[in-house]
């Protein structure tokens, strides 16, 4: 007969953690974690953050030699981009701001009020505006205004109008922008005074030059 050999049984690779036993949790866990308390500052946390609209931090600290773990609350630290928003929607509300002081001008009318400048319906003047070639701008609150300058003395109506707004993209507020400011290709003069002296094809040019960047 051949005589087998016992296998010995394998030892365990250094290192490997043992199950800790039960009875060590039993005699640790009223120590270390008090349910109600830890779960109490996890309630006044979220209310805090729900608050403040900002995230909050909670420490939790846990010291074997004290009868329950110590807890902070305190606001989290902010982000880069949290910094960021802020300042961009400082900026939003200056720029609501500013709108609303334009709109509320007196130069700025309603659409009746545009409409007996020009002798027409107030349709008429919404119809034009969709076409371009009346200037509108939109508020928050005000709704759409329209500038008395755009119209000449004797009442009629800016030339050019839909072309320099197809140059700008179509959008009012850029119109507006180009048509008060000052610019060296027009020799200093204005978008508006520039269309206004029959130079409204050089407007345009100028116009098509500032939305491609070429101009700075």
């Amino acid at each position: 007969m051949t005589a087998t050999k016992r296998k010995t049984p394998r030892s365990r690779k250094h290192g490997t953690a043992k199950p800790l036993r039960m009875e060590l949790v039993g005699a640790l866990a009223p120590k270390l974690f008090d349910t109600k308390h830890l779960l109490r500052n996890l309630s006044v946390a979220v209310k805090r953050a729900e608050k403040s609209k900002r995230p909050v931090k909670m420490t939790v600290v846990i010291d074997p030699q004290q009868p329950r773990p110590k807890i902070a609350i305190a606001p989290a630290a902010r982000e880069a981009s949290d910094k960021l928003d802020s300042v961009l929607q400082a900026a939003r509300k200056r720029g609501q701001e500013r709108i609303a002081d334009i709109l509320n001008s007196e130069e700025m009318l309603s659409a009746d009020a545009f409409a007996d400048e020009i002798g027409a319906t107030r349709e008429t003047v919404n119809n034009k505006r969709k076409r371009h070639e009346i200037l509108g701008l939109d508020g928050p609150k005000r709704g759409i205004r329209f500038p008395r300058w755009q119209l000449s003395d004797a009442g009629e109506l800016l030339p050019g109008l839909p072309a320099l707004f197809q140059a700008l993209g179509g959008h009012p507020w850029a119109v507006y922008r180009f048509l008060l400011m000052r610019h060296p290709e027009l020799g200093g003069k204005r978008g508006l005074d520039a269309m206004r002296s029959r130079h409204a094809a050089e407007a345009v040019e100028v116009a098509k030059s500032i939305a491609t960047g070429t101009f700075a």
